[in-house]
């Protein structure tokens, strides 16, 4: 182990000695479109990355190796972005990253982003933006930024698109299949695209709890069994040159089966047991959103769009646990049943205006309004005799009024300055209902936040650029976290929502560096206050889990990202994150835990190496490594990996073929950690990650291509509708 990580440290430091030995090579890789004007011959140049007042642009077309990859590949070279084992999202270290697609947010869970993502052809990109400190003209939800992956769209009429197939083999599998699809004609520009996902997992899993004088080792396997199937459909029509009409509709369905053993050995003051434990679980998820949308823009520089949005999901979880006790004849069941239904709708307006040549002015209201309802229904028994029936009916209803400002300017041909303030007005009110018709209310509760942000740059010259952000965001709870009904996992464990559970508020700045518009620095500071963090209590021999408001954490970033050039074959990309993170809390009140006060160093890095072979072959190696790290009151062990990646362009430059390699050495085994109060436990989990992965890509159509305009909208609501995944 020690001997692999030496490897990777030593590989980062020759990379980067090569590449600065190597500065002449440096050079940003533009891209060149040549106009022909009376024979005379004009160059546009794209950088890499151009950093604006409040995002980082990467242009995908700029990028040497961008033949032949997906969005999620993208997203490892993004500045500021990581990508981990299980392929979870991060930026500046911190999960929870929102995605859009051409400004709108898209409401799925991890592992359905991530096959949305790969199924985008790197070709169709036009423009990724980091959005690290979002400015007040988005929702205030969200504390990890946002990525804008905004596509190209046909400059001709016609017809292009390009699809993908994928297979993996480790024990079991996975499956991947993608299309994108664009079309044009005269004044209609029609869109569409799809996923399907398909697999088979198992998962080791071994956890330790040590309560008073009892401690439970617990040993078992997962086994999942998922299929995810997507569309998204969308068209614009131009009515004239300054107005413009679009409509978007996405369905997203999802089957789960994720049936599960475990064997748990007790050992106690008075005697040992050994628990047996066999449960069924499976979850379908359908989810259906829409949006239409007006858009005027004239050549003076004044705008107008108007959004309205709706959004309906519904869900079905079944789980049945049967557990045995090795020292009883007696055999418990629980089944618990639990339906889910949520709405959410959307109206927004945005306007701008330009002040002069160096200065805009923006406005904008919104309205939205989500209800939800959670139906659910369990059985106990034991023995088969006598079971207890147990019913649970939480509504609940919650609207947000918005509006905000913005304002930005430039001076002096090198000062940029943007200032934004947002207002939200949250109302909600939440009941939920036992079989015996008692009666739990959320309090009635109404709340008024402002959400500042300011953005300040300066250009010192062509090569040489300094920012400073600051930002405040919140993270409200999830719409099932409220529910106070307690959901049985096993003989030992419960689950139970919070209905007093407050939003966490966030506060931002940060510093930053852009050399040469391609490697970055930044050094950040952020602060949670309420923070939401999910918690293990103890009652007599039962875990309750429950979501509460856990304190203070303050968390302190570095990083630096850069693509490097050693020489005309050998490409790559590099992003290094050392962090800090600091949490306080009083969790004395909760059965079993105690005052937490601690912090701890983490470290997290990515690079990848690519190699030009010739006669279109390519190959890559790429490794990544999460350094042990202490969150809140969790403590994570270090973990990495390191992928090799073959591919070749066929059919000509039309389609690629690739062959990669994943998890070289099987390291990826996530183990964590806690100790509060009298509860001290464990949890190692090693899921399949070795393995061979085949895919292959298509492009057809015309494609010539440029960046679709669409304006950005998102209805943040959908962010906070949890699923499984």
């Amino acid at each position: 182990m020690k001997k692999i990580i030496l490897f990777i440290i030593f590989s980062l430091a020759i990379n980067i000695a090569v590449a600065q030995q190597k500065d002449s090579l440096l050079m940003i890789k533009d891209t060149l479109e040549s106009q022909f004007l009376n024979e005379v011959v004009v160059k546009s140049i794209t950088p890499i990355l151009q950093v604006k007042t409040d995002r980082v642009l990467l242009n995908v077309d700029a990028m040497a190796n961008s033949a032949g990859l997906n969005g999620l590949d993208l997203l490892r070279q993004a500045p500021g972005v990581s990508v981990d084992g299980q392929e979870n999202i991060k930026m500046n270290g911190k999960s929870g990253v929102q995605i859009l697609l051409d400004g709108r947010l898209q409401t799925l869970s991890s592992q359905q982003i991530t096959s949305l993502l790969k199924g985008l052809d790197a070709a169709n990109i036009k423009t990724i933006e980091i959005i690290a400190n979002p400015s007040a003209k988005y929702d205030a939800a969200g504390n990890a930024g946002i990525i804008n992956i905004i596509f190209k769209k046909s400059n001709q009429n016609g017809t292009n698109g390009s699809y993908s197939l994928g297979y993996q083999q480790m024990d079991h599998y996975r499956q991947n299949a993608a299309f994108n699809i664009n079309t044009k004609s005269n004044k209609l520009n029609a869109f569409a695209n799809g996923n399907y996902a398909n697999s088979l997992q198992f998962t080791k899993v071994n956890s330790e709890r040590f309560i008073a004088d009892q401690s439970f080792i617990q040993s078992g396997v997962e086994r999942q069994g998922y299929q995810n199937p997507s569309i998204r459909i969308g068209l614009d029509y131009k009515i004239n040159t300054k107005h413009r009409v679009g409509a978007v509709f996405n369905y997203n369905r999802l089957w789960d089966d994720f049936p599960s053993d475990a064997a748990t050995v007790i050992f106690g003051a008075n005697q040992n047991d050994l628990l047996t434990t066999a449960t069924i679980a499976n979850l379908t998820e359908n989810k259906f959103a829409s949006n239409l949308n007006y858009q005027f823009a004239d050549t003076s520089g004044r705008t107008l769009i108007f959004d309205a949005d709706w959004l309906n999901f519904n869900s079905n979880l079944y789980n049945s646990v049967v557990n045995l006790l090795a020292n009883s004849t007696s055999k418990s069941l629980f089944d618990n049943d639990t339906k889910t239904g949520i709405n959410l709708f959307a109206l927004k307006a945005d306007a701008g205006i330009k002040i002069n040549k160096k200065a805009n002015f923006e406005v904008g209201l919104k309205f939205s309004a989500s209800k939800t309802a959670n139906i659910l229904n369990a059985k106990q028994e034991i023995d088969s005799q006598n079971p207890t029936v147990q019913f649970n009916d939480f509504d609940y209803q919650e609207r947000i009024y918005a509006a905000y400002q913005n304002f930005n300017t430039s001076f002096k041909d090198k000062w940029s300055f943007q200032f934004g303030l947002r207002t939200e007005f949250t109302k909600m009110k939440g009941l939920s209902v036992d079989q015996n018709q008692n009666r739990t209310a959320l309090p009635d509760t109404s709340y008024l936040n402002i959400f500042p942000t300011v953005y300040l740059r300066y250009q010192a010259n062509e090569n040489h650029a300094f920012g400073f952000t600051y930002n405040k965001r919140v993270d409200r709870p999830s719409f099932q976290d409220q529910n106070p009904y307690i959901y049985r996992v096993d003989y030992f464990v419960s689950n139970q929502g919070n209905p007093l559970l407050l939003p966490q508020f966030t506060q931002s700045v940060e510093l930053n560096y852009t050399y040469k518009n391609q490697t970055q620095f930044k050094l950040s500071f952020s602060q949670s206050k309420d923070l939401i963090e999910f918690v293990s209590t103890q009652t007599g021999n039962q875990i309750v889990g429950v979501p509460i408001n856990a304190g203070l954490r303050s968390f302190v970033n570095m990083s630096v990202s850069s693509p490097f050039t050693v020489n005309k074959i050998w490409t790559g990309y590099v992003n290094a994150e050392p962090y800090y993170q600091f949490y306080k809390a009083d969790l004395s009140r909760y059965n079993g835990l105690a005052k937490v006060s601690n912090g701890g160093l983490g470290f997290n890095s990515y690079i990848s190496n690519n190699f030009e072979l010739g006669k279109k072959w390519q190959a890559s190696q790429s490794t990544w490594f999460n350094y042990a790290s202490r969150s809140s009151i969790y403590k994570t062990k270090a973990i990495y990996s390191i992928d090799l990646s073959v591919k070749k362009k066929i059919m000509n430059d039309k389609a690629t073929l690739t062959f990669t390699f994943r998890d070289l050495l099987n390291t990826q085994r996530w183990a964590q950690s806690s100790q509060v109060g009298e509860v001290n436990q464990s949890s190692v989990r090693k899921w399949e990650s070795q393995g061979l992965y085949v895919g292959f890509s298509y492009r057809f159509g015309n494609q010539k291509l440029k960046t679709n305009q669409q304006n950005e909208k998102n209805v943040a609501e959908q962010s906070r509708i949890k699923s499984r995944n």
